[in-house]
């Protein structure tokens, strides 16, 4: 997770913690005016920190807490949206830009997959390209592999202890 195939390439936990705090940013601390990360983290894991920032200071989480803190942002982000209707995600929530919930959820969900392609081409160069398999099209395959996930998760997560 945190092995550097190149200077200029952030790690694979650094990549993962930047999805998170973009996906934070918007659905907590916008949508919500809750903050469930540290402004240290944040700033962390945030676009623009420099290589250098990033390497001469270290993440005040753990990959292990990070990621049960994602869980925890993503459950009450995934509540909170259930409860919108239409019209909510037509609402401005960043005036600057003019962009809306639902085109804020479009970039979010765009800039996940980016990242997503940058781990596998990580994990291929380090010789563990994983799984290439994407299933949960259907509402009831998603919850079976969420439930799947969070019970290897559960009793795998102390192995990533770093």
């Amino acid at each position: 997770m945190n092995k550097h195939i190149a200077p200029e390439i952030n790690t694979i936990s650094w990549i993962l913690g930047h999805c998170f705090a973009h996906f934070h940013m918007i659905l907590s601390v916008t949508c919500q005016e809750t903050h469930l990360l540290s402004e240290e983290v944040a700033h962390y894991y945030r676009y623009g920190t420099t290589k250098e920032e990033i390497e001469t200071t270290e993440s005040s989480m753990t990959f292990e807490e990070l990621v049960d803190k994602y869980l925890e942002i993503s459950e009450m982000s995934f509540t909170y949206l259930e409860t919108l209707d239409d019209n909510d995600f037509k609402k401005v929530i960043f005036p600057k830009i003019e962009e809306t919930l639902g085109t804020s959820i479009q970039r979010l969900s765009l800039h996940f997959l980016g990242h997503v392609g940058q781990i596998v081409l990580i994990r291929r160069s380090l010789g563990n390209p994983g799984s290439s398999f994407v299933g949960g099209a259907h509402p009831n395959t998603r919850k079976q592999m969420l439930e799947e996930w969070t019970s290897w998760w559960s009793e795998s997560k102390s192995r990533f202890n770093i």
